[in-house]
């Protein structure tokens, strides 16, 4: 085995990768980014027709940098030309941040095991036995990759978003989407176009005019216009207050499915219901549940520099992090704590933190932004 590490970083996705990115500018400068796969790989893992949410602009010479971008000197839209580009051109995207940052990569390598030493480092061992020594270890495994099978008793049978390869797969037909957010809306919208049908059962609808304007907790601009283009479609129907609490296979031949609601409706189908209700609660955090303390959401507790409670020098960065309310499950929103957790390792390590809030300087949101009632 190896030197300790000054930080091992497990993920390369976004937040991984833009916290190397920043940590590269800092004073640390041992740095190794791990993967269980490959850079970007649940981006690579995305349906083929799924498009980000969020627009990006080069917009950073005005002090705003592209919204997915995970480094201030860079910007998606001007990497590849596209707004709303696919899960494949951004893990492109994000092989040459690391690149250009020069930030060495290993992988595919699993991590199997992690375990705290009596020096207050910790060992990580892979699946093929090598071992890693670090000082500081930054958890950056995010949550696409860790589908929620346990909503509800039937989950199993479902096809899942996460693991829909391109929805041309799908045949013609009657298709049942369960959920009503992002990732509903987009499976509904592509089997229609696909020329399906689609029922929708959801539990609220999140594209109401008096929803919740945080786009973590309604739909994105860019998804509600896509539902509004279909929403008077001859083969589209919608079922809100329908919460599902199963679903069962039919017996006999062939496959037919009936979907069971709270309110004692169900509805049946030939075709494998699509679950679009999202990922495990914690994501990839779960991987180390023993190294953080839960809250009653499901979440992990972290200190004010996204740190375990209990043990120093273990990072969660990511969808995942929660603060007094706040969610940071865009990449423009949990990219603000980089320099939070830069600033907390770098002194960590006993080494300077000067300029390290610097780089990532982001403009701060109006004042009436405070006001619960914000309309902006």
């Amino acid at each position: 085995m190896n030197q300790p590490r000054e930080v091992v970083i497990v993920g390369a996705g976004p937040a991984g990768v833009g916290m190397a990115a920043l940590l590269r500018r800092s004073a640390i400068q041992d740095i190794l980014v791990v993967d269980s796969h490959e850079v970007g790989a649940s981006f690579m893992r995305w349906p083929e027709e799924t498009r980000f949410i969020t627009p990006s602009f080069f917009s950073n010479p005005f002090g705003q940098p592209d919204l997915n971008s995970v480094t201030p000197d860079s910007s998606l839209a001007l990497f590849c030309g596209e707004e709303h580009p696919g899960g494949k051109t951004y893990a492109s995207y994000l092989k040459v941040v690391l690149d250009e940052y020069q930030i060495p990569v290993m992988a595919p390598a699993r991590i199997a095991k992690v375990a705290l030493l009596s020096s207050g480092n910790f060992i990580l061992t892979t699946e093929a036995g090598e071992k890693l020594e670090t000082r500081s270890l930054i958890w950056a495994t995010g949550e696409f990759q860790f589908p929620d099978w346990q909503i509800f008793p039937g989950a199993d049978i479902c096809c899942h978003y996460g693991d829909v390869t391109s929805w041309k797969d799908f045949r013609k037909g009657e298709y049942i989407v369960i959920g009503g957010y992002e990732s509903a809306v987009d499976a509904a919208v592509n089997l229609l176009e696909n020329g399906s049908s689609v029922k929708m059962l959801t539990r609220s609808a999140p594209w109401s005019t008096n929803h919740i304007s945080d786009p973590s907790l309604s739909l994105s601009p860019y998804t509600r216009e896509r539902l509004n283009r279909v929403m008077n479609h001859r083969l589209f129907e919608i079922y809100e207050d329908a919460d599902v609490c199963e679903v069962i296979r039919m017996p006999g031949p062939g496959s037919s499915y009936k979907v069971h609601t709270t309110n004692g409706r169900a509805w049946a189908t030939d075709e494998v219901p699509v679950l679009a209700t999202g990922f495990q609660c914690g994501g990839g955090a779960r991987q180390l549940a023993a190294f953080f303390e839960w809250n009653d959401d499901g979440y992990p507790v972290l200190t004010d520099e996204d740190c375990s409670t209990l043990f120093p020098g273990l990072y969660l960065v990511g969808p995942h992090v929660r603060h007094a309310g706040n969610i940071y499950c865009f990449i423009y929103k949990f990219r603000q704590r980089f320099p939070v957790v830069a600033e907390s390792i770098t002194r960590h390590l006993g080494l300077s933190s000067e300029g390290v809030r610097d780089w990532w300087v982001l403009p701060s949101e109006p004042d009436c932004c405070a006001d619960e009632d914000c309309a902006c």
